[in-house]
């Protein structure tokens, strides 16, 4: 009895959230002289009228063909030194941005991905790996394929349920959410505006009330948005922080006291 009213409370849960609303050419390079015709035929022209006449100008032009071809070689090994290195950083940015899952053992969830580390009640644990696919995947039968693809840009890293009734459950979920995907037209979106336009934007048919303006508290030396209402006579507390320039993580909690909860916070290094 307790499994199935927990997995109707986690469905419903995510329903009256935002889970389902809102991802060188190079220059050309330098030609000889000799592929060009008209520049053949100058070369040809001045060696013939060659008697007496002009050898410093045929020495220039050849100074002056030669500079022409080293100095556009050098711009092409410039641009490829400019592009090589750029193709580098993009990289090594995307692996440091780069989302790592947590670690979900018994009671403890830890990720190093975030520096953080949440411990609940030794009674109870966070989901296993399937459970939390599941978990994760269960919301999906009700939505559309748009819905689907915004809801994909999150991920559900750790989840943990429980309660002896529907009156008296505890959760605690723990999203990361790719910003450059879910966002496109605002992939820089700030923590405070993520948290106004995903968080605490509810459906037309939930209401939602005490809902306090998102605040900024400092929680294990990082600085997180804080937001708190109440749906289905529950209170509900939104902890919003970003991580890197992708993601942002959410900690969505019910059933904790805000102090309570930021007690059970660690930094995981």
């Amino acid at each position: 009895m307790k499994k199935s009213i927990i997995i109707t409370l986690a469905v419903t849960l995510c329903a009256l959230t935002s889970c389902g609303k809102d991802n060188v050419s190079f220059p050309e390079a330098a030609t000889s002289p000799a592929d060009k015709p008209n520049t053949v035929a100058i070369s040809a022209e001045i060696t013939t009228e060659l008697t007496s006449a002009k050898p410093s100008e045929t020495t220039v032009t050849s100074v002056t063909n030669d500079t022409t071809i080293v100095s556009a070689e050098t711009n092409n090994k410039e641009a490829q030194v400019t592009d090589t290195n750029t193709a580098q950083l993009e990289n090594e940015t995307a692996e440091n941005n780069a989302f790592s899952a947590g670690i979900s053992n018994g009671n403890v969830y830890t990720s190093e991905f975030a520096g953080i580390k949440i411990t609940i009640p030794e009674n109870v644990h966070f989901l296993n790996s399937d459970d939390l696919n599941t978990h994760y995947i269960m919301p999906t039968r009700f939505m559309s394929e748009a819905e689907k693809e915004t809801y994909f840009t999150g991920t559900l890293d750790a989840s943990a349920c429980y309660g002896e009734d529907m009156e008296n459950v505890k959760y605690v979920d723990v999203w990361f959410f790719n910003t450059k995907l879910r966002s496109p037209d605002a992939p820089d979106i700030t923590a405070a505006e993520f948290m106004q336009r995903n968080e605490l934007s509810f459906s037309p048919d939930i209401e939602a009330t005490d809902i306090s303006a998102p605040e900024t508290v400092e929680l294990c030396g990082k600085s997180y948005i804080k937001a708190s209402y109440t749906v289905f006579d529950q209170n509900h507390i939104n902890y919003v922080r970003r991580i890197n320039d992708d993601y942002i993580m959410s900690i969505r909690v019910s059933g904790f006291t805000p102090e309570d909860f930021e007690s059970r916070l660690e930094a995981a290094n």
